[in-house]
């Protein structure tokens, strides 16, 4: 059995394991005991990156990812979400909230390829670039 995979390899059998029905803890335990096994734990980010971007263009589910320095209401919820739909092929959007208060203000939103940083915190750190 060969001991390393590519980053690709993994991200393939992770969706087909999704594909196949195999609960998603049972497939994050996996994916934790290969990268353990295989040293490949310094990477996770990486590999997450690629199974959020497998999984978009798979099943047309986009995760997006909003930082900010309270909870917001439904009307931004609402706003991001269309924001997300109209510029991607994505067919549902799941969003992951966490509250930030390092970002002063306003609101940073990502996704597996991209991410619009609309934090007070990034506009001063661009004011003392200048």
């Amino acid at each position: 059995m060969k001991s390393k995979y590519s980053r690709r390899q993994v991200t393939r059998a992770v969706v087909r394991m999704i594909e196949a029905g195999v609960p998603t803890k049972r497939v994050a335990q996996i994916l934790a005991t290969y990268l353990i096994r295989s040293k490949q734990t310094r990477n996770v980010e990486l590999y997450l990156r690629d199974i959020e971007l497998a999984v978009s263009e798979h099943f047309g589910i986009t995760t997006v990812h909003v930082a900010s320095v309270r909870k917001l209401n439904q009307a931004t919820h609402k706003r991001i979400k269309q924001l997300v739909l109209s510029s991607s092929d994505a067919k549902r959007i799941e969003m992951i909230e966490t509250i930030d208060p390092e970002l002063i203000g306003g609101v940073v939103v990502s996704t597996a390829d991209s991410e619009m940083d609309g934090s007070v915190r990034a506009k001063i750190r661009n004011l003392r670039s200048v």
